[in-house]
């Protein structure tokens, strides 16, 4: 599994000029700082500092940690950017340019997600037998309907036959709808310990901070 953040190796400048000499120093100091905050959970701070060093170095591994910062953030444009510019420079494995693949495929999924509200396909897991397929369906089917309550027994059902984050997502949404706050919260936070590195975290975090707050 690759490692969060890249590693920025800052390479001899030989007879650079005072002037490049100066935005190097600069991009070290700013790429040591956007670490430290993306290490304390300040993302936003962390993709300010990584994309100012970026614009000073045009690393490709510094490119790698906005795209990082960005997707923490569940910033899917500038997200996806970014790793298709560490794509496009970098010198990228065979492994390490399938991950980035799929995390841009991930970040589009999320993308779309937003619009749709819940998880509108079946997760392509072989743990979901057809009974949970068949309420999954039918809970999607009622959200969209705005029978929430519905739409909540149907998820349920699913989620006896198979406790899947995507099901626990949809009961969040689906919960909130139905004005039960605390439920929402509880069931997106399982949605994130199932899925710790979904790319629609930071939306998902984002969400449990506003419930919290309107309670």
């Amino acid at each position: 599994m690759r490692a969060l953040l890249a590693s920025f190796v800052f390479v001899a400048l030989g007879a650079a000029t005072g002037h490049a000499q100066n935005a190097n120093d600069r991009a070290r100091t700013l790429f040591t700082e956007g670490t430290s905050a993306y290490q304390a959970g300040d993302f936003g701070t962390a993709a300010e500092k990584f994309e100012e060093a970026y614009r000073l170095t045009r690393s490709p591994e510094l490119a790698f940690n906005v795209g990082r910062a960005y997707e923490r953030m569940s910033e899917y444009d500038k997200a996806i950017r970014f790793f298709r510019i560490y794509l496009r420079r970098g010198d990228v494995s065979d492994e390490v340019k399938t991950d980035i693949q799929a995390r841009i495929e991930a970040l589009q999924q999320a993308k779309r997600r937003q619009r749709d509200q819940v998880f509108t396909l079946p997760p392509s897991d072989d743990a979901l037998v057809q009974e949970a397929r068949t309420f999954f369906q039918r809970g999607v089917a009622m959200f969209r309907r705005r029978q929430y309550e519905a739409a909540m027994q149907a998820f349920t059902a699913a989620h006896r036959f198979a406790p899947l984050p995507e099901i626990f997502f949809n009961m969040a949404v689906t919960a909130e709808k139905m004005g039960n706050v605390r439920d929402a919260m509880d069931y997106y936070r399982e949605y994130l310990r199932l899925r710790p590195r979904a790319a629609d975290r930071g939306h998902v975090e984002r969400e449990i901070e506003r419930l919290r707050a309107s309670r």
